[in-house]
């Protein structure tokens, strides 16, 4: 039996998007303890019909809620700033298409602002 057109897209779709996801930490130019900043950076997804990423973040492995940006598909790099001292921050990217349809999460990367 050969499954419709847009069933096979979608499944596509959710199989290719895994990729892999970098952190890097840069202090912030004030000395303010809310003033940290972490730089992601992502390799760019190669799927169909992808519009852009959405990041996610917590205080907790694992527990996010809802994306604190959503990009364009031209962008493979966000600035997290207002991070505290001392507090460790989990980050996460999930790549969406057109349709709205987000993939599951890049493996998660952790960065305690010291």
């Amino acid at each position: 039996m050969e499954l419709p057109r847009s069933m096979t897209s979608r499944y596509r779709w959710l199989l290719i998007c895994l990729f892999p996801l970098v952190i890097i930490a840069c202090a912030s130019p004030d000395s303010s303890p809310t003033g940290g900043t972490a730089m992601l950076s992502w390799d760019a997804n190669s799927g169909p019909d992808l519009a852009g990423y959405k990041i996610y973040q917590a205080t907790t492995s694992g527990t996010y809620g809802a994306p604190i940006a959503t990009l364009t598909m031209d962008l493979t790099i966000y600035a997290v700033s207002g991070l505290q001292t001392g507090t460790t921050y989990f980050f996460v990217v999930t790549a969406y298409n057109s349709d709205g349809a987000e993939s599951s999460f890049s493996n998660e990367v952790s960065k305690t602002m010291l």
